[in-house]
């Protein structure tokens, strides 16, 4: 096994002892701190090793039937490591995962991309398109809402993107839409403003969003992925069948909605004032 392998296999055995050691060894503040600061370090790097092995595992959470909240599907440990959703034991997650990218490493020959330089990340990413500060704002009736989003957005240092806030230029409602659709990220708010059911069931309706949220919904879907587009739902609303795999978050009136919205913009990698959510 050549030199570069065993450095890898080296660097994940490290990460490995401090996410380890953040759960299991009583530390002081200072210490707390500092092996905080060392995991957020090394993530990006241990991430990626797990991504190239084929080793990286996403994960669905339910909330205990007696505690009730909202179903997490597709989510990355990483990402949760240190907020482990419904008091989740992530580490063990993650050291798995960890173990046999090891394995993938230390025994499969042809895993010959470990033979070469790895690529310093910084670098990687410079050469890529510069994040847009853009976010689209899909909303129905509840003007309300929109506004308190778009100004969040507003305040962290975001554009929020609000169709008919833009200008017409003689196009069609379509037409502008899709000119107007270059962002990095969707926000859809899933408001209450219709009502609706199955035609074999015409007693018992359901609040729904309106049918323009849903189409825009599935179009930023398509043309951003899924983990570009995040939902704000408000009240107890129906979801579309197909919803399921998409972050969505519940837009009540304690603003936690500002933080987790925080993270998935994070996540995909958009430049903000984190310090400015609150």
């Amino acid at each position: 096994m050549n030199e570069n392998r065993l450095a890898v296999i080296d660097k994940l055995e490290k990460f490995k002892e401090l996410i380890i050691k953040w759960n299991s060894v009583k530390m002081t503040t200072s210490e707390t701190s500092e092996v905080r600061s060392e995991i957020n370090k090394r993530r990006t790097f241990v991430e990626e090793m797990v991504n190239r092995t084929g080793c990286a595992k996403r994960f669905d959470w339910s909330p205990p039937p007696m505690v009730g909240g909202f179903q997490m599907k597709g989510v990355n440990p990483f990402d949760v490591f240190f907020e482990p959703p419904y008091g989740t034991p992530i580490t063990t997650m993650i050291t798995d995962m960890i173990d046999q990218t090891i394995g993938v490493i230390e025994n499969l020959d042809t895993f010959a991309v470990l033979d070469t330089p790895i690529e310093n990340p910084t670098k990687t990413k410079s050469t890529k398109k510069k994040n847009s500060k853009k976010v689209f704002l899909v909303h129905g009736h509840d003007n309300e809402l929109k506004e308190t989003v778009a100004r969040f957005l507003e305040k962290i240092g975001l554009e929020p993107i609000i169709l008919h806030e833009q200008v017409n230029e003689g196009l069609t409602i379509i037409e502008k839409f899709e000119k107007n659709s270059d962002v990095q990220f969707a926000i859809v708010l899933m408001t209450p403003d219709d009502i609706g059911n199955s035609k074999n069931n015409t007693e018992a309706l359901n609040a729904r969003a309106r049918q323009n949220v849903i189409l825009e919904l599935g179009y930023f879907l398509g043309k951003l992925g899924r983990e570009k587009v995040c939902a704000l739902i408000k009240g107890n609303l129906e979801r579309p069948s197909d919803y399921d795999g998409v972050v969505y978050i519940a837009a009540d009136h304690s603003n936690d909605w500002k933080l987790l919205l925080g993270k998935e913009l994070k996540q995909a990698e958009l430049d903000f004032d984190g310090n400015k959510i609150f």
